[in-house]
């Protein structure tokens, strides 16, 4: 019973901590969704395990790895911009595991306009980068409760501006019994950073994508529905999914996020083949932002 005690009063210490968050987040491409399984699932993976993907939102969730897994993914949003993604997990012991990952963000073309004594309205292109870098340990600590931590930094480039910044990811998990769960973490929490270049005053305080998540998952049969609140950029959503596993070889999912701008549904499917396993999420937006189409490949030795 206390340890059942304790894992809610982390689960309350984290996500309460969202009402300190600050507005003017940046790193704007650290926000979306980090691979295929958890966008066709509407983001809602703060409770989910099993999966590499499990380290971007919730490090508690890689405890259930029991061999080397490793999962990459590709996106393109709107011609322009790119994403790559790698995590992986594997473990060191019965109750130790290693994790981590990196997210690569890339957006070309971008126009900008310089005040110049011969033009003065010249116009150039340049391009951003946005980079994720992190590497973390989670921890058994008995067969319901896990909890995992990862560090690493954040780098941005904006043309020749450049800073970077520490941050943290904090996550338990509890799985009441063999289909009911529970998760909550805080992820990307760190100081601000500014962007500078020589001989150039430095940019104002960018403040990181810290985001905060509860919530749970039930399991019946081959179906699971999953539900979490997030709170980024001091603003609460609701994450709602499911997904079911239609044959041994097929999956398919769906899921909705609530209190965005412009996006809402998404839907999608996997296909398993031995140690191998194909995602793919669809994510249409909204406002006239098109539709986006989202590719992971995991693998398991």
């Amino acid at each position: 019973m206390r340890k059942i005690l304790f894992v809610f009063f982390i689960l309350l210490v984290i996500t309460a901590s969202g009402s300190r968050a600050e507005d003017g987040d940046g790193l704007a491409l650290m926000k979306v969704e980090a691979g295929a399984r958890p966008s066709g699932m509407g983001g809602a993976f703060a409770s989910i395990s099993g999966d590499p993907m499990t380290s971007a939102y919730n490090p508690a969730g890689v405890t259930t790895n029991e061999t080397f897994t490793a999962s990459f993914g590709h996106v393109e949003y709107w011609e322009n911009i790119r994403f790559e993604t790698g995590y992986f997990t594997m473990p060191l012991s019965q109750r130790y595991y290693l994790h981590g990952g990196i997210r690569f963000a890339r957006v070309d073309n971008l126009q900008g306009r310089f005040i110049s004594t011969i033009d003065p309205a010249l116009i150039t292109e340049f391009d951003a980068h946005d980079i994720s870098a992190k590497a973390g340990l989670a921890y058994k600590i008995s067969d319901k409760i896990s909890a995992g931590f990862a560090a690493g930094w954040f780098f941005e480039k904006i043309d020749t501006w450049r800073g970077s910044s520490f941050n943290i990811d904090l996550g338990v998990l509890y799985n009441i019994d063999e289909n009911i769960s529970a998760g909550a973490s805080v992820t990307n929490l760190g100081s601000s950073f500014k962007l500078t270049q020589s001989n150039q005053p430095s940019s104002r305080d960018i403040t990181l994508p810290t985001t905060y998540r509860l919530g749970g998952s039930y399991r019946f049969q081959k179906y699971r529905g999953v539900l979490d609140m997030v709170v980024v950029d001091d603003e609460f959503h609701l994450h709602a999914g499911a997904e079911g596993e239609l044959h041994e070889l097929f999956s398919l999912r769906a899921g909705y996020m609530f209190n965005y701008d412009s996006k809402n549904f998404t839907a999608g499917a996997s296909i398993n083949h031995h140690n191998m396993t194909f995602d793919y999420a669809f994510v249409p937006y909204t406002n006239d932002l098109g539709t986006t189409h989202l590719f992971n490949i995991t693998f398991r030795l």
